[in-house]
C-alpha cells in the first residue's frame, strides 16, 4: 500500500479544496492510502479557529489589510523571522510524519516547506520522503509558496511557472492544472447555442446589506433566474432568508453545499470573488465568470488568468455596474457570453486532478 501525506492549511477555501481533490483522485487507486490533515488545527485548534475568523474578515471586509498582510509576507525573510514562533507546528509535524510513515508529502499551503526544511536541517529522517508542493495561486504568487525550496512544485499553466523560473530549476516546476473535482470530467457542460432564461450562479462574499442590493438590481433583468449559494456565512444566509426576496420563483438560496460542481455546469454564469478554486472549477467547468469582488495579492493573478483567456471580467462591486455588467453579456442574444464559452472550451482543465494524481504516484515508484 502507497501512503500518501497532504498538508493543507484552512486559510481560504482554495487550500482545502486541492487537498480534498487531489485525495480523491489518489484513492482512485486501490493500492493508495491517503491521510489529508491540517497541522494547524490539529496543534492549535483554538487559535487556529481565531487566526481563520480574522482571516474570512479581513479579505471578505477589508481586502486592503489583506493586501498590506500579503505583500508583507512577501517581502525576503519576513517568515523565517517568525518561525521560532512555529516549534509547535513543526513538532506536530514531524509527529504525524514519525506515525504514517508516508511514501511521498504533498503540500497545498506555503508554510508547510518550511517546516520541513526546518526538520531536515535537524536531520529528522522522517521528512527525506519526497516534497511536493502544489500552489494553488496563479499568476501572482507570493514568493513564500517557493522560497523554501520543494522536491516538486506544480503550477496551475505557464505564467505561473515563469513567476518561480529564476528562482527555481525547470526540472522541478510541472505544469498540471489547478485539482479541480475529479468528477467535474464527467458532468457535461451547458452548450454554447443554449437559450434564456440565463442562469446566474451566484456566491456572495460582502455584507447581506450589500448582497440584497445586488440581487435587487439583478432582479430586474429579464429572462434571468439567479440562485445564490452562501456557503458557510450563516449570518449572512439568515439575513437573506428573513429578507423576503427569494418568496418568488426567479431566485433560490442555498446554505453549504458540496454541489458547487454540478451548479457551476448548469449555469449560465458565474458571480462572485475571484478566488482560485472556484476559478479553476468555473474554468473546468465552462461556465463564464464575472467577478464582483477581489482579494487584493493572490487574486489579482487569477483576474489576469481571466482576462488574459477572454472568459469573464472584472465588474465593479456595485450593484448597479454588476447588473449593468450582466445585461451586456446577455444582450444581442448572448454575443459576449457565447464568445467566453467558445475560449473556455478551447481549456482542458477538468482532467488535472487526474494528471496530478498520476504524477505524485510516479514520484512514489521512481
Amino acid at each position: 500500500m502507497k501512503k500518501v501525506l497532504i498538508l493543507t492549511a484552512g486559510f481560504g477555501d482554495g487550500h482545502n479544496t486541492a487537498a480534498h481533490n487531489i485525495s480523491k483522485a489518489l484513492q482512485e487507486d486501490l493500492e493508495v492510502a491517503v491521510t489529508v490533515i491540517d497541522i494547524y488545527l490539529q496543534s492549535t485548534p483554538r487559535l487556529t479557529k481565531v487566526l481563520q475568523e480574522g482571516y474570512r474578515i479581513a479579505i471578505n471586509r477589508f481586502p486592503m489589510i489583506w493586501g498590506v498582510i500579503f505583500n508583507f509576507l512577501n517581502q525576503p525573510s519576513t517568515l523565517e523571522k517568525t518561525l521560532f514562533m512555529m516549534v509547535p507546528l513543526k513538532r506536530a509535524l514531524q509527529k504525524s510524519i514519525d506515525q504514517l510513515q508516508p511514501d511521498i508529502i504533498v503540500s497545498t499551503y506555503p508554510l508547510y516547506a518550511f517546516l520541513i526544511r526546518e526538520l531536515r536541517n535537524e536531520g529528522a529522517p522522517a521528512s527525506a520522503v519526497p516534497f511536493i508542493t502544489m500552489i494553488t495561486d496563479s499568476t501572482a504568487i507570493n514568493v513564500a509558496w517557493y522560497r523554501a525550496g520543494s522536491d516538486a512544485f506544480i503550477v496551475v499553466d505557464k505564467e505561473t511557472a515563469a513567476v518561480l523560473s529564476p528562482d527555481v530549476p525547470k526540472e522541478k516546476i510541472h505544469i498540471l492544472g489547478f485539482p479541480v473535482a475529479p468528477r467535474l470530467a464527467a458532468l457535461p457542460p451547458l452548450p454554447i447555442m443554449t437559450q434564456p432564461p440565463w442562469k446566474i450562479l451566484y456566491l456572495p462574499s460582502s455584507k447581506a446589506q450589500h448582497t440584497l442590493k445586488v440581487l435587487e438590481a439583478l432582479r430586474h433583468i429579464p429572462h434571468v433566474q439567479i440562485t445564490v449559494v452562501t456557503g458557510r456565512l450563516r449570518e449572512m444566509h439568515t439575513s437573506l432568508e428573513k429578507s423576503g426576496i427569494f418568496d418568488g420563483v426567479q431566485l433560490k438560496l442555498i446554505g453549504w453545499t458540496d454541489t458547487i460542481p454540478e451548479l457551476l455546469t448548469s449555469h449560465h454564469l458565474y458571480i462572485g470573488k475571484a478566488g482560485g478554486a472556484i476559478v479553476h472549477e468555473a474554468m473546468a467547468a465552462k461556465c463564464p465568470l464575472l467577478i464582483s469582488h477581489i482579494v487584493p495579492g493572490q487574486e489579482e493573478g487569477n483576474i489576469e488568468l481571466i482576462e488574459r483567456h477572454d472568459i469573464g471580467r472584472l465588474a465593479a462591486h456595485y450593484p448597479e455596474t454588476i447588473a449593468a455588467s450582466v445585461e451586456e453579456v446577455f444582450s444581442q442574444e448572448a454575443e459576449t457570453w457565447r464568445r467566453w464559452k467558445e475560449h473556455l472550451k478551447a481549456l482542458a482543465t477538468s482532467s488535472s486532478t487526474q494528471k496530478i494524481a498520476k504524477f505524485i504516484l510516479n514520484k512514489i515508484n521512481r
